[in-house]
Parts: C-alpha cells; sequence; structure tokens
C-alpha cells in the first residue's frame, strides 16, 4: 500500500500544475489519472484552446513549467476588442496601456499539460501516474484510500481536480450546484481574410458571444491568419449553424463578426459542447479539496476558467506551505478553511459577472440596448475603467498568491 502526504485525482492543467507546487514545497504527492500520459501536439491546432492570463504565466515561470513551451505553439495577445453587433458600443483594449508586453496568451490544453506532466517527471517527490482512474475512494481515519489500477493508495489530504464531474466532489457528498445556461457552444479553427494582428475579438449578439482568438502564425505560413473561435448561441441556433457546410458556416461567421477579419472559413473540425455553470457549495471537506472545474465552471466568455482552476492550486499550495511551516497537518480543517475563504469570493463574483453580461446582452429591449452601449463607450472613453477591466483580465485582482506575482513584487 503505497502511501503520499497528498493525492491528487486528476492530471489535467489545474491538477498538474497543483502537484508541481507542492512537490516543490516538500511534499511526496501523486496524481492519478485515468487518461493516458499527455503527447506534445503536433499538426495543425487543437480545437481546445485557453487562454492564459498574467498570473497564470508568473505561476508557470515559478514552476518552470513555461520554458517548456514550445514558443511556435503559444500566441501572445497585445490588444482585444469587444463590441455589441446591434449597436454602437464598443471597448478596445491594449497592452501597452496596462504596462504590459501582453494582455493574455492562447495555447492548446493538450500542449500545457504535456509541457506540465515533462516537468513531474523531474521532481523525484511526485509520482504522476497515467491510465489509472480511481476506481473506489474511501475515508479511514484521517487518511483516504484510493484504488485504481488494482492497486492501493492513501494520502493525508486528497485533492480532487477531475472536471465538471468530479467523483471526488459526488464521493463528498458536496452538491454540485449545476446550472444549465441554455447555451451551447462551437469551437473550432478558422482562416481569415486579413491576419489576427495578436488581437482577441469578442462580439456580442442576442443569441450570445462570438469570440476570435489569435492562433500560433507558425500556423498558417507565419502570417497569422488562423483563430480559435468559441460561438456559444442557444440550441436551435447551433443545430442549424452546425446543418450547414464549411462554405456557408464561413459566410455566416463573417456576418456574423461583421467582416472584423475579412471573409472566414474553417479549417478544422466543428465541435460542440454544452455550456453549463457549476459552483460547488463548499470546496472543502474532512481532508479533502477540490479544485478547477470540480470546484467551478463559469461561462466562457471571458476565457477565465482555467486561471480561476490554476490560482485554486496555487492558493492551496500556499496555505498548505504556511501549515508545512508551522507544523500544522495538512488536512487540518482551519487551513482547508483559509484556501475555500480566498477562493471561494473571487471565483463567484467572475461567475456572477459573466452570468450578468449574458443576461444584459441577450435583451432586446431599446433602452437595454441604449444602456449596454453607452457603457461599453463609456469604458472606451475613461482610462480608469478601462484600466480595471485588463487589471482584472490580467489576474492582478483579488488575494493573489505570492507565486502568481512578478518576480519583483513577491515579498
Amino acid at each position: 500500500m503505497a502511501h503520499s502526504d497528498i493525492l491528487i485525482i486528476g492530471g489535467g492543467m489545474a491538477g498538474g500544475l497543483q502537484a508541481l507546487l507542492l512537490a516543490d514545497q516538500g511534499f511526496t504527492v501523486r496524481v492519478l489519472d485515468g487518461a493516458p500520459a499527455p503527447a506534445w501536439p503536433e499538426g495543425p491546432a487543437a480545437a481546445r484552446v485557453s487562454t492564459l492570463s498574467e498570473a497564470s504565466h508568473w505561476l508557470l515561470r515559478h514552476t518552470g513549467v513555461w520554458e517548456r513551451l514550445r514558443p511556435e505553439r503559444v500566441q501572445g495577445y497585445t490588444s482585444m476588442r469587444v463590441w455589441d453587433q446591434d449597436g454602437t458600443g464598443e471597448v478596445a483594449f491594449d497592452a501597452a496601456d496596462a504596462g504590459a508586453e501582453h494582455l493574455g496568451w492562447l495555447l492548446e490544453n493538450d500542449h500545457l499539460t504535456a509541457a506540465l506532466y515533462d516537468a513531474a517527471r523531474e521532481r523525484d517527490a511526485l509520482d504522476w501516474q497515467c491510465d489509472r482512474a480511481a476506481t473506489a475512494l474511501e475515508r479511514q481515519g484521517r487518511r483516504w484510500r484510493v484504488e485504481a489500477g488494482g492497486e492501493t493508495f492513501t494520502a493525508d489530504l486528497l485533492i480532487g481536480a477531475d472536471g465538471a464531474r468530479s467523483r471526488v466532489r459526488d464521493k463528498a457528498g458536496i452538491p454540485d450546484g449545476l446550472r444549465d445556461t441554455g447555451h451551447q457552444a462551437i469551437v473550432c479553427t478558422i482562416e481569415t481574410e486579413r491576419p489576427h494582428g495578436a488581437c482577441a475579438r469578442q462580439v456580442f449578439m442576442d443569441s450570445g458571444p462570438l469570440a476570435l482568438l489569435p492562433l500560433f502564425p507558425e500556423q498558417s505560413g507565419g502570417d497569422g491568419h488562423q483563430c480559435s473561435i468559441v460561438w456559444s448561441a442557444w440550441p436551435h441556433r447551433v443545430e442549424q449553424l452546425m446543418a450547414l457546410d464549411d462554405d456557408a458556416f464561413g459566410v455566416a461567421l463573417s456576418q456574423a463578426s461583421g467582416q472584423a477579419l475579412g471573409t472566414a472559413r474553417p479549417v478544422s473540425r466543428r465541435f460542440v459542447f454544452p455550456i453549463q455553470e457549476r459552483h460547488a457549495s463548499t470546496y472543502v471537506a474532512p481532508g479533502l479539496a477540490l479544485i478547477g472545474d470540480a470546484a467551478h465552471v463559469v461561462h466562457p466568455l471571458a476565457g477565465q476558467g482555467i486561471n480561476l482552476g490554476l490560482l485554486d492550486a496555487a492558493v492551496l499550495a500556499e496555505e498548505l506551505g504556511r501549515a508545512r511551516e508551522a507544523g500544522v497537518a495538512v488536512d487540518h480543517p482551519a487551513v482547508l478553511a483559509r484556501y475555500e475563504r480566498r477562493r471561494r469570493a473571487d471565483n463567484l463574483l467572475m461567475q456572477n459577472a459573466m452570468r450578468g453580461f449574458k443576461l444584459l446582452f441577450e435583451r432586446r429591449e431599446l433602452p437595454v440596448r441604449w444602456l449596454r452601449n453607452s457603457g461599453l463607450n463609456l469604458v472606451n472613453r475613461l482610462a480608469p475603467a478601462r484600466q480595471a477591466f485588463m487589471h482584472r483580465a490580467l489576474g492582478r485582482a483579488g488575494d493573489l498568491p505570492r507565486t502568481a506575482r512578478p518576480m519583483h513584487l513577491r515579498s
């Protein structure tokens, strides 16, 4: 029976970062994941990509993961444009206004997971096992007992990083707060007539938001004509769009984006995902903590889901590190309560903000349309308002852990 200080169920982006942060603090850590070992992506860009904030960038630098990423498959964006399709409201953000080189970065989920896994293999205190789906979880006294792949593992603390349908959360009897947004998302890679110019674009329509996220120039001959899209809409609209051939879908996409990048055409398979919100009623239980999608799922319109999960991992690691230094057990209720207190309110704020944006732009009444267009234009004109929005998008707001701050601010 193999024992470790901490056992993490789930080897995705949040779980992988959690493992590295804890191993670097001297904990013995084991990761059990049901998926095959992560592999470096090759060829055309994968459909599933994530937007990384400045805070996430610093976390990855802290663990030595950022340097492992392949530059040709990471796209930084220096500006952002958001507008209302039904009006004149528009707001533009620029990294220079925030004193930053980039507002964020785009990369494939598989790429980041592969880099985390690669870094994990150099940590002696970290055992990351793939193709090891947990088949049984049980709390025995002060320890968790987990069966996976015909073996038994024990740990003082169990961390659920196993996604929106978390088995760890269910086993702990924690309600997930599931809420159907009524939206589905179409995700694919497109090629556009004009280059994206390292700008992330989002247009709000009454049927849902459409995001055009710049992809790697090297994937399109070095000229930056490829974007990843996330097109959120009501199911009947999604069904209509998915029934179109590639040419007709490209026409619909070009019209929806107001020809922002000229004509467009999909160059990958289109995928559809339901958009659901979840927020666990608590992030902790005796000897257990939830991070990432196991704890919360927000609407993807702001691209903040993975950034919230990475901050969960960093705050939990920070609290467990403080406990270790003070000689306090990792499963002490006060330690886990501090983690939940630091993260739950911030995650709930983001979830409610995304819900509010969605509802605001679905309304077609003239006074509401006037209000939202006036609001966008006001934000665009007022530098302090733009700064506030960028401050949060960059991940500079809230109770940041030390590892998510720039090096010169880690005091």
